[in-house]
């Protein structure tokens, strides 16, 4: 019996095999050529082609009994996903929910991302309940709650979360850290906890302001900071989340004319926001930026610059896009419609936020902060300049 009972172990290996082989030639495929915006109908027909037999095939074929719906939703994610993470194919019924998401903190202070085909920690907010649990960045979330991440689109990650945190329940996870191999248990307490935008430190007679998130009342938190004379720093090293129209806010809190920011879509139109008179403080703050600063983070260190701030750091992340809701009938994507730019029409996708001043990259295990040094530095030649 041994010998049959391999074959079939053999046998079953293979199906999995060609089956992920063949479901991510499809993948890539329709990813290629929504990317490249291409006008050959045929390739995209062809594509089509490909995925109708690839399901079918599947159906017939499979080893297992198959579970339509979780194949439906690994296909949905499968085609918008790889073009935006936070990209979502929603069911109409929770629209609203993940609307709700977007615009609120994410749930226990972890968000999400995409590693290895499972969902996997983006990163964690300080005081959070992830904080607390000891979750670091980057590392692959491999079960919630027992089930498998791998192949589940994150938005159903995302909600299920929410829905948990909403109720008050604890959330098991197993999670994988593939720098040092360890797999290990995780408990997710539903403790309460406020994001807080922003905190502020003296260091040599400068306030170094450090925004880790763009909320409701960033505005409000960041201005109160500030000193009544003397220089600022904005430390935008972390910044990655935020809503948009509250770092548009913020920036034209500090910039007197110009232009702040704007995005365009190739059919969601375009829009341009100019800043107005009115500003907290005389002297524009010295930014800093680096290798996790993302989104909302380039969207301000982009208007700050434009206006003649200096910036100082590492090359950010370049993922700037603009997402809406699109809906035809049952079917309705959260998806990138437009590209936000900077205020010289410069994209920030794909390119990032180059620092007038770069700190080249250094050990994170090494002691002191050698772009906050730098920026110190700077200020302090500048003041003696002016003396």
């Amino acid at each position: 019996m041994a010998p049959i009972e391999g074959g079939i172990l053999l046998n079953m290996k293979r199906a999995r095999v060609l089956f992920l082989t063949a479901s991510l030639a499809v993948m890539m495929l329709f990813t290629g050529v929504l990317l490249a915006n291409r006008s050959n109908q045929d390739v995209l027909f062809r594509a089509l082609g490909n995925l109708a037999e690839v399901v079918h095939l599947v159906e017939t074929e499979y080893v297992d009994e198959l579970n339509q719906e979780a194949l439906a939703l690994s296909l949905d994610a499968g085609l918008v996903e790889p073009l935006n993470w936070s990209a979502a194919v929603l069911p109409v019924d929770r629209i609203g929910d993940y609307l709700e998401f977007v615009e609120s903190p994410p749930p226990y202070g972890m968000g999400l991302a995409s590693r290895l085909g499972s969902a996997a920690v983006g990163f964690v907010f300080p005081g959070s309940p992830a904080e607390t649990a000891g979750l670091q960045a980057l590392e692959v979330i491999e079960l919630v709650e027992g089930v498998n991440s791998r192949g589940r689109p994150l938005w159903q990650i995302r909600l299920e979360l929410m829905d948990r945190e909403r109720r008050g329940e604890n959330v098991r996870l197993t999670v994988f850290d593939l720098n040092d191999e360890e797999r290990r248990e995780v408990v997710l307490e539903p403790t309460e906890w406020v994001l807080e935008a922003a905190t502020s430190e003296e260091r040599d007679d400068v306030t170094v302001i450090q925004i880790e998130a763009i909320s409701l009342d960033a505005v409000e938190t960041v201005t109160s900071l500030l000193p009544e004379g003397g220089s600022t720093i904005l430390d935008l090293r972390e910044l990655r989340w935020g809503l948009e129209e509250e770092t548009i806010k913020l920036a034209d809190a500090f910039i007197s004319s110009g232009r702040l920011g704007r995005w365009e879509g190739r059919r969601a139109g375009s829009k341009t926001y100019e800043a107005n008179e009115k500003v907290v403080t005389d002297a524009l703050p010295m930014v800093l930026v680096g290798r996790h600063t993302a989104g909302v983070g380039e969207i301000l260190a982009a208007a700050l610059q434009g206006a003649g701030a200096v910036v100082v750091g590492q090359t950010s992340v370049g993922f700037a896009p603009y997402m809406s809701l699109v809906q035809d009938g049952d079917v309705a994507i959260w998806m990138p419609v437009g590209q936000w730019l900077r205020p010289d029409d410069e994209k920030i996708d794909g390119k990032g936020i180059d620092p007038d001043e770069v700190v080249e990259r250094i050990d994170p295990e090494a002691e002191g902060d050698p772009v906050l040094d730098r920026a110190l530095e700077i200020l302090h030649q500048d003041l003696e300049k002016a003396a």
